[in-house]
């Protein structure tokens, strides 16, 4: 049977490279109380300051209740704050905390020491067309807007 199964097969790449991921960068992470979605949340308020609950999910698509736990267990570990919105009480505004500002380059040399491995050979770099191809998409998944 001959089946053409591109561009599908992209999408099962992605998904098999982001197990892969999570596999190899677990144990890591773990050493530094946090997990890739931990990880996740705190390099995007470290890169784009402070955020909400809905805009986190968004942005990370997950739902709203796993990115709850989250906060908490970062609030816990002190690595975030949350405070109340006065104009929407029912809206919290999450910020990086110094000591979780600490962590990002943990976290950022945690990322990059894996896709470094795999791309060496690649030659894929930020200004790559494969890398601005996948940014484009990923913005338009999460209702980004365009840079």
């Amino acid at each position: 049977m001959n089946l053409n199964t591109f561009p599908g097969d992209i999408a099962q790449y992605f998904s098999v490279i982001h197990r892969a991921f999570l596999h190899d960068t677990q144990p890591k992470y773990r050493e530094l109380s946090l997990n890739a979605t931990s990880a996740y949340i705190l390099v995007r308020l470290a890169k784009y300051g402070q955020s909400n609950q809905n805009n986190l999910a968004k942005y990370l698509v997950i739902n709203k209740g796993q990115v709850t736990r989250e906060i908490k267990r970062l609030v816990d570990l002190d690595l975030v704050s949350k405070q109340t919105m006065t104009e929407n009480r029912t809206a919290n505004v999450i910020n990086i905390t110094e000591k979780g500002q600490k962590l990002i380059p943990k976290i950022v040399a945690i990322r990059n020491e894996w896709w470094q491995a795999r791309l060496k050979n690649e030659k894929i770099d930020e200004n790559s067309g494969f890398f601005s191809a996948i940014t484009r998409i990923g913005r338009e998944v999460t209702g980004q807007p365009k840079e």
